[in-house]
């Protein structure tokens, strides 16, 4: 699952990039689903990783906070590509 995380989390920049770039409301459309859908990834690797018996419970909720902070910037910064 950690390794999970760490692939979803290049991946998310790779994303945003792509939508800030693409003329195409469609690919922007898929680029904005494929990060909400690696966001909720995210928050379900935290969620298995504590259930598994993680002892870093401190980190998982430090990611999870973070996690909170990008999805409301996230949230305004896919309104303004409307």
């Amino acid at each position: 699952m950690a390794n999970s995380i760490l692939t979803d989390s290049i991946l998310i920049p790779q994303k945003i990039a792509l939508a800030e770039s693409s003329k195409c409301s469609t690919e922007r459309l898929k680029s904005i689903s494929f990060i909400n859908i690696m966001i909720r990834n995210i928050n379900s690797y935290c969620t298995g990783l504590e259930k598994d018996g993680v002892k870093e419970i401190e980190y998982l909720n430090l990611l999870r906070s973070e996690i909170k902070s990008f999805r409301k910037h996230y949230r305004k910064w896919k309104k303004s590509l409307r």
